[in-house]
């Protein structure tokens, strides 16, 4: 199937997320016009401050709520490809369908509306995740590559609703609206095809509009937690296995970029990840660049531990994205640096 070709414009749904933001960039900077879906217009006009000086248009449309029926209706007029970002990111919801709903049909409506108002689109790629890929059956530490599926989370969430843990219902989220997506166009052979992109923990840069460190997404929000001394000493001393793989969000947005432009990314699942992290990265990453700041703990007892807490821990095999989509990871360190580089002038932290 061909993909999109420079020039063509690119619907980004949820385009003031972090995830997103950096996506819209990636286009615009490669010659691709974007129209962008956010919930107001003071995140939309924020947007269209930032990439004023673009050299092609970007525009938005007010989609309030991702899950009504024919939300995107008008959005998908006149777009070439997709990239569907839009969906809920957080770990506090008490019934599981705060997540799964809007995930779930958020993917499906934006394809609804795509077939009723759009036959010219050539490619949707819709952000998924790791969550949608982990198995917690699975003993660590285990390598996951893309043709595995998380039903863990979904069987948790039907068997235990409400109680089920938070990190579950996420997952299920995610998992259940890439199956749905899958199952659209298996059920309604569009004449368009599709790609899903699956990050594991995203660090790096923040574009998107936030105005105060609890407007952060929840992956920067935890890596500055971190630096700005919400967590102790004895909770690096306390770690026996790094709790995440991560990826740079500008790799990720690379990853939706390729996808979109690739022929052979055609109904594909591309994990982009870059292997174990855990807190004592962060802080010694923090102690290397900012060494006057002594707000965060100090990793320097815990660094011999370091490799073997990350080699306890899951992988995601993030090498097709490379092979596939020519995606080269930024390094930790870097991004580490970048995040809390970029949140400090943003924020003041």
């Amino acid at each position: 199937m061909p993909a999109i070709q420079k020039g063509d414009l690119v619907l980004v749904s949820g385009a003031s997320g972090y995830i997103a933001t950096q996506t819209v960039k990636d286009l615009l900077d490669a010659g691709y016009p974007v129209r962008g879906t956010v919930r107001s217009a003071d995140k939309g006009e924020f947007l269209k401050d930032l990439f004023k000086d673009s050299a092609v248009p970007f525009d938005y449309v007010i989609v309030k709520d991702i899950a009504e029926p024919g939300a995107f209706d008008e959005a998908v007029k006149g777009v070439v490809g997709v990239a569907h970002t839009a969906s809920p990111f957080h770990l506090k919801a008490d019934d599981p369908d705060e997540l799964i709903k809007p995930a779930v049909n958020g993917t499906v409506g934006i394809l609804d509306s795509i077939k009723k108002n759009n036959p010219n689109v050539k490619r949707v790629v819709i952000t998924s995740s790791v969550a949608a890929i982990l198995d917690d059956d699975i003993p660590k530490p285990h390598t996951y590559e893309e043709d595995h599926w998380n039903e863990y989370s979904v069987r948790e969430v039907k068997e235990k609703g409400r109680n089920a843990t938070n990190g579950d219902k996420y997952r299920a989220s995610k998992t259940l609206a890439e199956k749905a997506f899958w199952k659209w166009i298996e059920d309604n052979k569009p004449s368009w095809d599709g790609a899903a992109i699956h990050p594991s923990l995203v660090l790096g840069p923040i574009l998107q509009p936030v105005k105060s460190v609890a407007e952060l997404n929840t992956s920067v929000a935890g890596l500055v937690n971190w630096f700005t001394g919400n967590h102790q000493e004895a909770e690096l001393k306390a770690i026996k296995e790094a709790p995440f793989n991560w990826v740079d969000v500008r790799d990720v947005s690379l990853g939706h970029l390729r996808a979109l432009t690739t022929p052979e990314a055609s109904g594909q699942r591309f994990i982009t990840s870059n292997g174990a992290v855990s807190p004592i990265d962060f802080v010694l990453s923090f102690a290397k660049h900012y060494p006057d700041r002594k707000t965060y703990p100090n990793g320097d007892a815990e660094a011999s531990r370091r490799k073997e807490i990350n080699a306890a821990a899951n992988f995601y095999n993030g090498a097709k994205a490379t092979k596939v989509l020519g995606v080269q990871y930024h390094d930790l360190d870097g991004s580490i640096k970048d995040t809390i580089d970029s949140v400090i002038q943003r924020l003041g932290v």
